[in-house]
């Protein structure tokens, strides 16, 4: 009985506190706290009263990024210091998305971007492994890291910044998406011009070896030069090979 009162206390609580709550102010919780959602996570898959997503399988890889992505940043320190002017961050980021880029193409940080079942995860699972890679990294040099800021038309995938007068955005696109060059031709320069940002990051992922996907890798360089030209801005660019079938040591760079 006694168990009974405290689960229906408990659940009065949370129903309290859920209506109450802003969900900026959750947002902001659960990304200053990531084990503790995790933990939250790990145990709604022993609830009876619970069905629907597969936290097991986690197909959309809401949870799996956690622990690889820490563990890496443990495991591989980069030399830099808490960033004073733009470029310093810019050196700052590069680093970052090096070991971003590290680990999805050389220590199977890929395995992260698909299922099982050889399928694709969702463009959400590759950001928040990089969420996971750059937080960790960032956080060591007083550098803030949000994802999904609302900026005029809509949120930026992360905006990175230490104080007000350096920052930049940065988006996620799969190469293979069909909005892959509206990511990079509207929306990042939109998020720019919002924000007052004078430096955008578009890094694109390549999850496919298909004519189309290679086509537009090679367009890539000349794209971003005309997408910095019409609005004024620094873009920036990494591509990281994301295939499930990455090329074989022997084949990188041939």
């Amino acid at each position: 009985m006694k168990l009974q009162e405290d689960d229906d206390l408990r659940l009065q609580l949370n129903l309290a506190i859920g209506r109450k709550a802003r969900k900026e102010d959750i947002v902001v919780l659960a990304r200053d706290h990531p084990a503790r959602v995790r933990e939250w996570a790990q145990q709604q898959t022993s609830r009876p009263d619970l069905h629907g997503y597969d936290f097991g399988e986690d197909r959309r890889g809401v949870v799996g990024w956690y622990e690889p992505t820490k563990e890496y940043v443990a495991g591989h320190p980069i030399d830099a210091s808490p960033p004073e002017t733009r470029d310093e961050l810019r050196d700052l980021l590069v680093k970052v998305l090096e070991q971003f880029k590290r680990l999805v193409e050389q220590q199977r940080g890929w395995e992260l971007l698909w299922n099982s079942d050889g399928t694709e995860k969702d463009e959400s699972a590759a950001q928040l492994v990089f969420l996971g890679i750059a937080q960790n990294y960032l956080r060591l040099f007083d550098v803030e890291i949000d994802r999904e800021v609302e900026l005029g038309r809509g949120p930026c995938d992360f905006k990175i910044a230490r104080g007000t007068s350096c920052r930049m955005i940065l988006e996620v696109k799969k190469v293979h998406n069909s909005k892959f060059w509206n990511g990079l031709a509207d929306q990042l320069p939109s998020y720019l011009r919002s924000d007052d940002a004078p430096e955008g990051w578009f890094v694109a992922i390549q999850y496919r070896g298909t004519r189309g996907s290679r086509q537009r890798l090679l367009e890539l360089p000349r794209m971003v030069t005309q997408a910095a030209e019409r609005c004024g801005k620094d873009l920036r660019y990494p591509v990281i090979d994301g295939r499930s079938d990455p090329p074989s040591v022997s084949r990188i760079g041939s």
